[in-house]
């Protein structure tokens, strides 16, 4: 089925979806782009572009890539436009008459692109990380100047060892900027927390005390774990509802997303503390022998911990 608009030559060659569509699925296809058809109609371009890129996702089409691409030009999103008009390019033979329209669509929204090219500053770390919006920038668009729609965007810049920085900038149409990035300070070297060690030339019974004690402390371990794991699911739900995609991240979503960062590896410590403490009580407890010696020795570090008991007979 090929539809046909006959209001302008535009809108009749634009019109179509595909002439060999079928099946459930191109079924609701075609019902979705009917009402994106009819949402650009009413100048209702928010809800003609999630409908023309539904039914692009249920069964692709170049019509509905053609359709895509003119409604989000017509919502200022001028590189979006310029992609989805050289994704139809690429998809229609030169015989198809869309061939030249979308040629000369996506050729007349170039010069107008904003252009924003990352470096890394003097000194930055080789590891350093870029996220713009939900999206990671690899180090192999370093130096690339990238098409972006018009508008504000949130960069984060972070490197293992050191603070990240967030960076907003606000791109216009035909803008061409360039920056150099760095992250943060380094992060002060913590010094590990190493527990005293605990010997017991006691018998039985002050083990069973002993063991009390590593109980408590693997209760409140797994509590704290607990907590912070909770916090963290909360902030990736910030995150994810703050940060839906690149182009749409506020510093709400991106403070979230760093949050989750640092709180990971303390559940991840006070777990595994938490549950060492809770098998060594376990052990204490249920012993039933003497000891000339006994230790514990936990490292808690700020991404691991390393829980070590010895006991000697």
């Amino acid at each position: 089925m090929k539809r046909l608009w006959v209001a302008t030559l535009w809108l009749a060659l634009l019109g179509g979806r595909s002439a060999f569509a079928q099946g459930d699925s191109a079924a609701a296809a075609e019902a979705l782009f009917d009402q994106g058809r009819a949402a650009m109609e009413k100048r209702d371009y928010e809800t003609a572009c999630q409908r023309f890129r539904e039914s692009e996702r249920v069964d692709p089409a170049p019509g509905t890539k053609l359709n895509l691409a003119d409604c989000e030009e017509k919502r200022g999103r001028i590189a979006s436009a310029w992609e989805l008009f050289r994704a139809a390019l690429r998809d229609l033979p030169e015989s198809d008459e869309r061939h030249a329209i979308a040629a000369t669509r996506a050729a007349a929204l170039e010069p107008r692109l904003p252009m924003l090219t990352l470096r890394l500053a003097a000194g930055a770390p080789a590891s350093t990380q870029v996220r713009l919006g939900t999206a990671e920038i690899g180090s192999g668009s370093f130096g690339v100047p990238l098409p972006l729609d018009p508008g504000r965007y949130t960069l984060i810049v972070a490197a293992p060892g050191h603070a990240s920085k967030s960076i907003e900038i606000v791109l216009a149409e035909r803008a061409q900027q360039t920056l150099d990035l760095a992250p943060g300070a380094a992060n002060p070297s913590p010094t590990p927390a190493v527990t005293p060690i605990v010997k017991s030339d006691a018998p039985a019974h002050s083990d069973r005390t002993l063991g009390y004690v590593f109980g408590g402390v693997g209760v409140v371990g797994l509590a704290v774990g607990a907590v912070t794991g909770a916090m963290v699911l909360s902030k990736k739900s910030i995150a994810e509802e703050q940060c839906p995609n690149a182009q749409n991240c506020n510093q709400r979503g991106a403070d979230a997303n760093d949050a989750g960062r640092v709180l990971g590896p303390i559940t991840t410590v006070a777990l595994v503390v938490g549950a060492a403490g809770l098998g060594a009580g376990a052990y204490f407890i249920l012993s039933e022998k003497n000891s000339s010696e006994t230790a514990l020795q936990v490292r808690a570090g700020p991404d691991a911990a390393h829980v070590a008991l010895f006991r000697r007979f």
